[in-house]
């Protein structure tokens, strides 16, 4: 696809190819696929893989991202589920890469930090699971009900590292057009391995605070559990809306401070779609070191993403201020933002993604595109001199 310049996109949406290995539930799947195509694919044949839950998302933009899912804490991010992969270089040549052979750097480049940097990823293996039903909730309140005390609760419980746990809550602000919509501004919603019965008896501070509008708890498939997720926090009021979407860290719980700085936020908006939402990590993510691969934030506990959308260009101005000035606020508590949510506001864009291995992926850069043939706004540039 030619652009303006002297540019050209590489579009392998069309490239969507699945062979699955029965004998190691693995699978070489093609780059174009998204993710709810995958996971229907492999739900036909009692599997799933560690996605996320966009389901328009392409798969190997979310593994070479990172990649957070309902199956991180369980077994780690879609790219620690990465294990090999083909690439085409600068130079023209397919490249077969693994953790252990000759372009071992690069391997640990692409999962993180491979997003159009390195290459034309063409392949990608990835271990596969065993789909087995597990248990959807998701409760939800209106704003007359102790929003403090929720997110309060849905910390303490998530915070906590349980690896069978996977959660989100979703807080929009108190504009936000319940009727219209027919949801609920305030959801706490996730997986938990196991039985209803047993979520229950965990989830049950949350069926005591307040007058919840929504109580779903039961056992569902995988599919369901992707369009629950979807169902529940994406709102749209048109197919082309003008949005934003931005986030940051929490390295430690936020403290009563932040969660006002939320709530506050929140409520005093005019905005009905601005929105902020929480996905609990840890676990098996964590267990991987910070500068193991090139995804840095192995140690946070939660992601926050602020987003917001609006109808009318002319108010880009006043949108994009509300979502900053709220990013600002939070900054004394959180870190970084995830490169798969990029944010074209931010000037020192390598470190806030890559915290500490943003050094090492430059050098990286260098070694297999000195020239930067593969570059877009926000991209690794290569390091300035040969690196050691």
């Amino acid at each position: 696809l030619p652009i303006s310049g002297n540019g050209l996109i590489i579009d392998v949406s069309r490239m969507k190819k699945v062979n699955i290995d029965r004998a190691t539930n693995a699978a070489a799947i093609q780059p174009g696929i998204t993710g709810g195509e995958l996971y229907d694919l492999l739900s036909k044949e009692g599997l799933t893989q560690v996605g996320g839950t966009c389901a328009d998302v392409g798969i190997s933009g979310l593994v070479l991202t990172g990649g957070i899912g309902p199956l991180l804490r369980k077994h780690g991010l879609t790219c620690d589920t990465l294990l090999e992969f083909e690439l085409v270089n600068a130079k023209g040549e397919i490249l077969h890469v693994t953790k252990d052979n000759e372009y071992k750097d690069l391997f640990w480049a692409c999962r993180g930090g491979g997003g159009g940097n390195f290459g034309v990823v063409t392949s990608l293996v990835l271990q596969l699971y065993p789909a087995k039903k597990v248990t959807w909730f998701n409760i939800g309140w209106d704003w007359n009900q102790p929003v403090e005390e929720v997110i309060m609760t849905w910390q303490r419980l998530f915070a906590n590292n349980d690896p069978k746990w996977f959660s989100h809550i979703d807080i929009w602000s108190k504009a936000f057009p319940m009727e219209k919509l027919k949801k609920a501004p305030l959801k706490v919603l996730g997986v938990y391995y196991g039985t209803p019965e047993e979520a229950k008896k965990d989830l049950a501070p949350f069926l005591k605070i307040g007058t919840p509008q929504e109580q779903t708890i039961e056992l569902v498939d995988w599919v369901k559990i992707i369009k629950g997720f979807e169902d529940a926090t994406a709102v749209f009021l048109t197919n082309q809306p003008e949005y934003k979407s931005t986030g940051a860290y929490a390295m430690q719980p936020l403290p009563k401070e932040a969660i006002d700085i939320i709530v506050e936020t929140l409520k005093k908006s005019t905005s009905p779609l601005l929105n902020v939402l929480l996905f609990s990590m840890g676990g098996a993510s964590a267990d991987i070191a910070p500068t193991d691969s090139a995804y840095f934030y192995r140690k946070a506990i939660f992601f926050l993403d602020y987003s917001s959308q609006w109808l009318n260009p002319d108010g880009d101005k006043k949108h994009l201020a509300e979502l900053d000035e709220l990013r600002s606020k939070l900054l004394a508590y959180t870190e970084g933002n995830y490169v798969g949510n990029p944010d074209q506001s931010f000037k020192d864009y390598l470190s806030i993604y890559y915290g500490e291995n943003a050094a090492r992926l430059r050098c990286i850069k260098r070694k297999y595109d000195p020239n930067n043939l593969f570059r877009f706004e926000q991209g690794i540039p290569p390091a300035a001199s040969d690196c050691e």
